[in-house]
């Protein structure tokens, strides 16, 4: 009996170990598959927690990086408008210098009119309908123009700065999208259609009309009232470029810190594959030769008890 007694302790140790190799075969499985270091058989709930937390963390600025980007989308939508609009004011400005001389005749110079008065409409145009999601960018004279757009680049927070606003620092704010107006009537450009339709193609239309629609409403600063409405055109460029630069120094700085932050939460909680391999290599021998010790253990113990059998 003590033999069998013996026999009873090993194949329980063997059971035990071939167990335990399991258990470590299934959890290392598991992490390869999952890519997770959390598992069934090894939670670890307070790394499981601040894995989460930088989850969140992650999440917010993957928002925040949609947010800028959709934000520069906007900039850029009137930005290129701003930049037609001044393409076709300088045809404009062409248009009238050469209407306003007396080198070209009566009739010729209504032809050059027409395609004034054509582009004059196109500024209208594009300034009315320009418009990104709903809101208008050149039209702040529009009831649906907003007050102001707010960018939101990261998860509020108050500035702790002496003599700071106690405002949200990680708001960018276009206070002056209602003063951004790019229509000729806010430019001063002056239509031709009154003198294309006092006028018809056999008398053509004189010099000294076309030189009226030239003169400044700053003629102190401004030789023609092209050149004011330029002035106009490049001021409201500026405040979006400005802005755009500003996102895109707030997209950058966002970009390193998800990269910082995910990291730090990949040390945490993805698997190390060389080592979870190596772990599974290792459990699957200890399984092997565990099942190989514990069937050969059962054999023995069999034969032996036939021969005490035999010998009584």
């Amino acid at each position: 009996m003590a033999f069998n007694v013996s026999d009873k302790s090993i194949n329980a140790m063997l059971s035990r170990h071939l167990s335990a190799a399991q258990k470590q075969n299934t959890d290392s499985l598991e992490k390869l598959s999952s890519g997770q270091v959390f598992t069934r058989n090894d939670p670890r709930p307070s790394e499981k927690a601040l894995s989460d937390g930088l989850e969140f963390k992650l999440r917010s600025l993957s928002a925040a990086k949609r947010n800028i980007n959709d934000a520069v989308s906007l900039l850029q939508t009137g930005e290129s408008g701003l930049q037609d609009i001044t393409n076709m004011l300088l045809r404009m400005k062409e248009i009238n210098v050469a209407g306003a001389s007396t080198t070209i005749g009566d009739r010729d110079r209504r032809y050059l009119l027409i395609e004034y008065e054509a582009i004059h409409d196109e500024i209208n145009r594009v300034a009315t309908s320009t418009t990104f999601n709903g809101i208008p960018l050149l039209n702040g004279q529009s009831k649906e123009a907003p007050e102001a757009l707010i960018f939101r680049v990261g998860d509020p927070q108050k500035s702790n700065l002496k003599g700071s606003a106690d405002d949200d620092v990680n708001t960018i704010r276009f206070d002056g999208l209602k003063s951004v107006v790019a229509t000729t009537e806010a430019l001063g450009i002056k239509s031709a259609r009154k003198l294309l339709a006092s006028s018809n193609e056999t008398e053509g239309i004189s010099a000294r009309d076309v030189a009226d629609l030239l003169p400044s409403r700053d003629s102190d600063n401004f030789a023609t009232i092209y050149d004011q409405a330029l002035g106009t055109l490049s001021m409201n460029r500026s405040i979006f470029g400005a802005l755009q630069s500003r996102l895109q120094h707030a997209m950058d700085y966002v970009d390193v810190y998800q990269e910082n932050i995910a990291a730090a939460k990949s040390q945490i909680a993805d698997t190390d594959y060389a080592s979870e391999v190596t772990k599974m290599v290792q459990s699957r021998m200890l399984m092997t030769a565990a099942s190989s010790l514990l069937a050969h253990g059962n054999i023995t113990a069999q034969l032996t008890q036939g021969l005490l059998n035999a010998i009584t």
